[in-house]
């Protein structure tokens, strides 16, 4: 799927006609596909690769704007180099969410303009060229001797690539100006060029950076062959090639991954490998094997042992670093939960599944802990003026949505208030994420592990969220979300049984009995205005849910 230059101007049409927001919010209706397009945290290839040198970066191909927005928060300035059309489009972008740091140059592909050098990291988002046919090689190799030129002497040139080879796990637009090769043929055309090489293996692409490591560590590639179908939403072929990965040995293992990889990302440099933000974390946290995890609002790094086993997690805030930083150590106990204030937080990897929505036994087990962690942190009765100012709050943010004006909100948030003054309920702590996989079943021990504790975490807060929201979550957890959510609408669908249970322990719980779909619809609410202050289009398709539900009057 090639996204077409009528698609671009298609998007230019919008932008000029309204403003960028509401431009591609209409943009993205139509053409729902194109969402990762849009989204900051696809730009995250080469976060792993920071140096103490955070002046300038350069981003070649910079498409739409994702791996500059998100270097905006790291470097000095940023220079983004792309087809005119594209560039106008980063430009409305950026100046929508008013990021100052980032300056253009247009530039055809296969082609690098007069432009000032030193950069301390170049990111080359996909080797793109004017001609092809015999030859083409040879251009490639000078096209990156040229960009080699404008890296400074200990900076980093990430060079991230599809393969031709690769198996494809998502689906993304093609550039016909793409040239591809195999890992053996990236491999040789950058040793040609004297650099040293550190080649990654990335999953599910390069444009999508979600889980990566070093394709040589054969220790972190094993665990997530392991884990492989636990990681991703899968169709049932991928779960198949999942349990194969499992049996395969170490020389295999590299084989499979250099021959069927979607992408790599090539982190090259001109002399001794410089020292760099994973290399930092490896030394101070005295681990050999590392997996980078790329999340909406930080970066997570996996670290495990020599025999495979993950043995501590290490959440790092998306901006700049000096090395100097304290790796601040976290012994969860149970019930203070809440994420201390550092760049750098350091704790313990929890065992367990993700949990599995459709296990009667494991949801009883997820509600006994979640009600033992409210009783264990009450504290005040939540006043009629809270609900009220909670309700004010979320208005106050819908009224700002355009595609939330032509649905009833306002009756919503009433009925909502209405529910809530059912009962006394009394304010506890709150996860403010709790869903299918922030939840792991220890399946030896029969117990609850919650991770992610982070932003959203409320010491004194409404204790209805976390059930419902939960709710929400086990309803549209899987391949199809909209179609799963219909289907319990309309006849209870898959997860019946669950949602039975937690209604029925929700009541005992507070002592009523809630009309779920009244609560459900004020948590997606508050879950939009949420991602609309994250610059997070996707909160699109939650207003698509609401929609759907306008006539659906209770369950």
């Amino acid at each position: 799927m090639e996204f077409e230059d009528s698609k671009l101007n298609l998007l230019l049409e919008k932008i000029n006609e309204s403003e960028y927001t509401k431009a591609i919010t209409n943009f993205l209706k139509e053409y729902p596909e194109y969402r990762y397009r849009f989204d900051k945290k696809e730009g995250n290839v080469a976060f792993r690769c920071n140096n103490k040198n955070n002046k300038k970066c350069l981003i070649v191909n910079s498409d739409l704007g994702n791996i500059p927005e998100f270097f905006s928060n790291i470097f000095d300035k940023v220079v983004s180099l792309d087809i005119s059309e594209k560039i106008l489009i980063q430009k409305a972008r950026l100046e929508s969410k008013k990021i100052n740091n980032v300056f253009f140059d247009i530039c055809k592909p296969g082609y690098i303009p007069s432009i000032e050098k030193n950069f301390d990291l170049i990111i080359v988002n996909g080797i793109q060229m004017q001609n092809s046919g015999d030859g083409l090689k040879d251009e490639v190799r000078d096209y990156l001797n040229k960009i080699k030129d404008y890296l400074n002497d200990d900076g980093c040139l990430c060079l991230a690539v599809k393969n031709k080879e690769g198996i494809t796990i998502v689906k993304e637009e093609i550039n016909k100006n793409n040239f591809l090769d195999n890992f053996n043929g990236y491999n040789s055309l950058l040793n040609s060029l004297g650099l040293i090489i550190e080649p990654y293996w990335v999953l599910p692409s390069h444009i999508q950076a979600h889980y990566s490591a070093k394709l040589n560590d054969d220790v972190s590639l094993k665990w997530f062959f392991e884990n492989f179908d636990k990681k991703f939403s899968v169709d049932s072929k991928f779960k198949i090639v999942g349990k194969a990965l499992r049996l395969l040995n170490k020389s295999t293992r590299k084989s499979i991954i250099t021959k069927y990889c979607p992408s790599f990302l090539f982190y090259c440099y001109k002399n001794e490998e410089t020292d760099s933000l994973e290399n930092m974390v490896l030394r101070k946290t005295k681990f050999n094997s590392i997996i980078q995890n790329s999340r909406m609002t930080k970066t997570l790094f996996f670290l495990m042992n020599d025999n495979g086993d993950p043995k501590k997690v290490l959440t790092c805030k998306n901006t700049k670093y000096n090395f100097d930083e304290e790796l601040i150590n976290v012994k969860r106990e149970f019930p203070n939960m809440k994420n201390p204030d550092g760049k750098l937080i350091l704790e313990d990897w929890l065992n367990g599944d993700f949990l599995n929505r459709l296990n009667q036994e494991h949801i009883q087990l997820v509600m006994k802990w979640l009600i033992e962690f409210q009783k264990s942190t009450q504290s005040n009765e939540l006043t009629d003026t809270e609900i009220d100012d909670e309700i004010k709050k979320v208005r106050l943010e819908l009224m700002k949505i355009d595609s939330m004006k032509e649905l009833p909100y306002e009756s919503w948030l009433d009925e909502y208030r209405n529910e809530l003054k059912k009962t006394k309920l009394i304010k506890t702590a709150v996860h403010g994420d709790f869903q299918v996989r922030n939840i792991l079943i220890d399946k030896e021990l029969q117990k609850v592990n919650v991770i992610d504790w982070d932003w959203r975490f409320q010491e004194n807060g409404n204790p209805i969220y976390d059930f419902v929201w939960l709710t929400v979550n086990i309803m549209m957890f899987s391949n199809n979300p909209e179609k799963e959510f219909l289907e319990y609408q309309k006849n209870g669908g898959k997860t019946k049984n669950s949602i039975s249970i937690i209604k029925k322990m929700m009541k005992n719980h507070f002592n009523a009995e809630f009309d779920l779909m009244k609560l459900q619809r004020f948590m997606i609410m508050r879950f939009i205005t949420i991602r609309v202050k994250d610059d997070d289009d996707g909160y699109l398709f939650y207003v698509k849910i609401l929609k759907n539900l306008e006539n659906v009057k209770s369950y």
